[in-house]
């Protein structure tokens, strides 16, 4: 392909979702389009700064990316597509790409260059985990419920004998108090299955515009009233963060779930005095197009945009004692929990509601440095 404008081969470089980076057979930058910095992060200034200069120092951070160029400056052919991840720097966290590699060659066959495009693939993967979690969670639902409803019958049938036995018992006996106790245990196991029967039924969202700004204060003043927070609790909203495509009410319980989360783990493990709770609001723009949210029926599409979707990001984080990391792949799975009195459904519940929303929870810790939540949602169309 010619084109002999080079004002348009420029808008064409610009416009690109993917990254884009070429170089001359001396290393010299030629090319390198905003989808690029974007996709690889942590680069100070504009691409049209560095043209003209040496690739490897303006990717010295990259060096992944360096070694592929300065591989393909041999000319040998290479696979149409791979795959590598990129390492977290700074706020940029860990990013697989899949890129094309290839060397720039004369009519005569000598290399005049090398470039390389690339996509973010990081979508798509949390896409992918997130069908796998909803196939695991299916399964696990079915045999929950069913095990459940066999369980509630002789667990009520024992409820009501040991009723009548307290009955035929004399108040203040031991045989008296033991019924009582065998009685609030029944009433226990009976709490649990109510909990495994609620967490098992289908979500079915009722799609509208949200105000989550409104949504994370309200979550805030609810988990609060639930739990006594002695710190103090920071607000970090963007101003121009657009409304989220979800029902309001699920999403309201899956962030409250989040918080009181958050202030558990304070409660129970100070690190920090006072404790701080911190809530934050912004929006990215992602790679690729993300199907509507489709609920019996009726769809509320996600911002439109057949090369990149708006997601609103809401982020949790707490000054607590932070999760250790051989359990960072369990926090989610039901009825797991670390808490004496816990019972593991609030996590699982949150990434269940999110998760039919077309979302994703991500989780960073450290142990002893607290713990951030990251939801990510995709924008309402049309929201500002």
């Amino acid at each position: 392909m010619a084109i002999r404008d080079p004002a348009l081969a420029e808008w064409l470089l610009d416009s690109l979702s993917s990254g884009l980076v070429a170089i001359d057979a001396s290393g010299v930058l030629t090319g390198f389009n905003p989808a690029a910095k974007h996709i690889l992060g942590g680069l100070a200034g504009e691409p049209h700064d560095w043209l003209g200069s040496d690739f490897r120092a303006v990717l010295a951070g990259r060096p992944e990316v360096v070694a592929l160029l300065e591989d393909a400056l041999d000319g040998r052919p290479r696979p149409s597509r791979a795959e590598i991840v990129l390492p977290g720097r700074g706020a940029t966290p860990e990013t697989t790409i899949g890129f094309t590699l290839l060397s720039i060659c004369d009519p005569h066959g000598a290399v005049r260059g090398a470039a390389i495009q690339f996509r973010d693939l990081s979508a798509y993967e949390r896409v992918g985990e997130q069908m796998r979690l909803r196939d695991r969670l299916a399964a696990l639902g079915e045999m929950a419920a069913g095990l459940a409803h066999e369980l509630r019958n002789p667990l009520a049938g024992m409820e009501v004998m040991a009723g009548l036995l307290k009955r035929r018992l004399d108040e203040g006996s031991e045989a008296h108090a033991l019924v009582l106790d065998l009685l609030a245990q029944l009433r226990v196991v009976a709490g649990t299955l109510d909990q495994t029967l609620d967490f098992v039924r289908p979500v079915a969202p009722e799609p509208e515009a949200v105000d989550v700004a409104a949504l994370l204060d309200l979550a805030a003043d609810r988990a609060c009233a639930r739990i006594d927070f002695p710190g103090k609790v920071e607000r970090e909203y963007a101003a121009d963060a657009p409304a989220a495509a979800g029902d309001a009410e699920q999403l309201l319980t899956a962030v409250t779930d989040l918080v009181v989360n958050a202030l558990e783990a304070m409660d129970e493990a100070p690190t920090r005095w006072p404790p701080r709770l911190s809530l934050g609001l912004q929006w990215e723009r992602r790679p690729g197009h993300q199907p509507p949210v489709r609920v019996a029926g009726r769809s509320l599409r996600a911002a439109a945009d057949p090369q990149e979707r708006r997601e609103v990001v809401i982020s949790i984080a707490d000054s607590g004692p932070g999760i250790p990391s051989e359990i960072r792949d369990r926090i989610f799975y039901p009825f797991f929990t670390t808490k004496d009195a816990g019972s593991g459904v609030g996590l699982a519940k949150a990434q269940k509601i999110v998760s039919s929303h077309g979302g994703s929870i991500e989780l960073e810790s450290r142990e002893g440095e607290g713990a951030l939540f990251r939801i990510r949602l995709p924008a309402a169309e049309g929201s500002t």
